[in-house]
């Protein structure tokens, strides 16, 4: 039977690993740097439906599949690895121009959750088995999942605000060098996910 003590599990270990710095938290932040804040609430939709699509493959199929099948979770997370380098690259240039043209869009941010590594740790760690075998769990789980994923988001929407600039006052911290900041994130992110590809091909041979 679900309890409560499942939901507030969920809810606190969720918080913690959403509250991490990571691809999708910098998206969020970078984009209301360039954007603002009322912008990001479409990006964190993009994130929330992401992130509950991702979670439910890993948990009804993916896992089953990686047993037998190990080169499914290579594929995704060299994908995952050349998709953040990209990103980064884009961010890295928004000190140049600050323009909506310019700015990550709600489908950057979706492909981005959708590959994100932490959706595996919510799929296999977090969630209680019960949840992907009975319908009764999986709704309840995904609820708690969701609230306690957008005020975490609008959490970091609201620090790339405190950074944007061209509001007609000074900023609270210089948008280039957090941007910056966030691009060279993003960039370890994709050479961690890349190393340990590498490394773990390396290994098996």
């Amino acid at each position: 039977m679900f309890t409560p003590h499942d939901l507030l599990y969920i809810a606190s270990v969720a918080a913690l690993i959403l509250a991490m710095p990571g691809p999708t938290n910098t998206l969020l932040f970078s984009s209301s740097v360039a954007r603002g804040f009322l912008f990001l609430l479409v990006l964190v939709a993009a994130e929330l439906v992401a992130y509950l699509l991702a979670i439910s493959c890993w948990g009804f199929l993916l896992l089953k599949l990686l047993n037998d099948q190990a080169w499914i979770a290579t594929t995704l997370k060299l994908g995952a690895a050349f998709y953040i380098a990209y990103l980064s690259l884009k961010i890295w240039k928004f000190e140049k121009s600050l323009t909506p043209e310019s700015s990550i869009t709600s489908r950057h941010v979706f492909i981005t959750t959708l590959l994100n590594p932490k959706a595996f740790l919510f799929a296999s760690f977090v969630m209680p088995p019960k949840v992907f075998t009975e319908t009764a769990a999986y709704f309840p789980a995904m609820g708690t999942f969701a609230l306690t994923m957008i005020p975490v988001s609008l959490g970091w929407c609201l620090l790339g605000h405190l950074a944007r600039s061209g509001s007609g006052k000074l900023p609270m911290f210089s948008s280039g060098v957090m941007l910056r900041g966030a691009s060279l994130v993003l960039c370890f992110f994709s050479a961690s996910i890349l190393y340990d590809v590498l490394h773990k091909v390396w290994l098996s041979h």
